[in-house]
């Protein structure tokens, strides 16, 4: 009979053991899945913002296109209506073109993105691979910031020339030609940009164009913190001549923001997956509690104990050992993501994921909420297998054997 006792409580205490790793293991799992999906999200959104801006405002010829192929002025923008200090962070112009560069060895087909005075440089500075930024304060120069990916197409670095073709206005005759230095190198792993464009003065596509000094190809719109990005968008596009469209950079990537909209799909697969197989474990770890404990069941139902006080019980005992999960969880999940954001062990391909380390992004909300979840959910599923309680009938389980 001992021996019998003695074999239950150490199965009871096995499953209990598993439960509380069910738990810890799966929040383990949530808690990367949540930081690393919202820090790929981030990142990401952040590396389009970065080039584009979060609201992009240009003639309707040059929103579909990533040549500028019309003039815009902005005396035409009325920003009296909608460039208001508490929802407008900074303003940029820009303009773009088409060219042909050229190096000793190779060219390529790129964009020359011209900027001015009123670039936000130090917004790449965590992309800035060698040397500086172009000079656009002071005279107009022929420094240029190129990615690492055109630079290695192209045979050159640091202080190399190259020469630039572009398309005059005419459309005929000889093209435009421009040589230019190379002064600095960038790499976002962002294929779109690093594939594609270069940054040089806007002034040398004004002059190409043949454009005014106050003529530009468009505006990059950065809004401050917590303003809403569609309802902003509407108001300007309100506040704009006919001619003159105002999108959001979802709609200007529209294909780059569902791929990353998927990344919710995904975690919300993930946390449903996990919550199941921690409830699940919990669930057989109470039921074997219960019948465990069927004995003790019956002689409190004899002493007058109701059923729902006989549940609470074992559901206090259930909501312990989940605690204790959730603890131990916690510790090796916080330590993972603290370690990977110190350390950066994970590598990634940045040809498929635009990150060449796992990013992280955990608020403290986000923390608190995922940890009330996990309880909230377990606790209140394990009512249906707390419901045994009811079927333990006192006449039986205490009968002498």
């Amino acid at each position: 009979m001992r021996s019998q006792s003695i074999d239950k409580s150490s199965a009871s205490n096995r499953i209990i053991k598993i439960a509380i790793a069910a738990i810890a293991l799966g929040l383990v799992m949530m808690l990367i899945a949540v930081s690393t999906s919202l820090g790929l999200q981030h990142e990401i959104k952040n590396k389009i913002i970065v080039f584009s801006g979060q609201l992009n405002i240009a003639p309707f010829e040059n929103n579909n296109s990533k040549v500028s192929t019309r003039p815009i002025y902005s005396s035409e923008l009325n920003e009296v209506g909608w460039n208001s200090t508490d929802d407008i962070d900074h303003i940029q112009a820009t303009a773009s073109k088409a060219a042909l560069v050229k190096s000793k060895t190779d060219f390529e087909g790129l964009v020359v993105k011209g900027v001015g005075s009123d670039y936000r440089w130090h917004n790449l500075d965590s992309y800035l691979v060698e040397g500086s930024y172009p000079n656009t304060q002071d005279n107009l120069n022929n420094e240029i910031l190129l990615s690492q990916t055109i630079a290695q197409r192209l045979h050159v670095g640091i202080g190399d020339r190259v020469t630039a073709y572009f398309q005059n206005s005419s459309s005929t005759g000889t093209p435009n030609t421009r040589y230019f230095k190379i002064v600095g190198i960038y790499e976002t792993g962002f294929p779109d940009f690093d594939s594609s464009y270069l940054f040089a003065d806007i002034r040398h596509i004004q002059r190409i164009n043949k454009w005014s000094s106050d003529a530009v190809g468009g505006f990059e719109v950065f809004l401050n913190e917590g303003i809403d990005l569609k309802e902003k968008n509407v108001q300007i596009y309100n506040q704009l001549p006919p001619h003159i469209d105002s999108i959001t950079v979802n709609e200007l990537f529209p294909s780059l923001f569902e791929w990353v909209s998927l990344f919710d799909f995904n975690l919300a697969i993930i946390l449903i997956l996990m919550l199941l197989v921690g409830t699940l474990n919990m669930a057989t770890a109470l039921l074997v509690l219960i019948l465990e404990r069927s004995k003790m069941v019956g002689l409190l139902k004899a002493m007058g104990a109701k059923n729902k006080l006989i549940q609470q019980v074992f559901l206090w005992n259930a909501l312990y050992i989940i605690l204790k999960g959730i603890f131990i969880g916690n510790v090796i999940g916080l330590a993972l993501i603290f370690g990977q954001q110190k350390f950066n062990w994970i590598h990634l391909d940045p040809t498929t994921y635009y990150v060449s380390e796992v990013p992280i992004l955990l608020s403290f909300s986000n923390f608190i909420l995922l940890n009330a979840g996990v309880v909230l959910v377990c606790t209140t599923l394990l009512y249906v297998p707390s419901f045994v309680v009811t079927k333990i009938d006192p006449s039986k389980v205490m009968r002498v054997q």
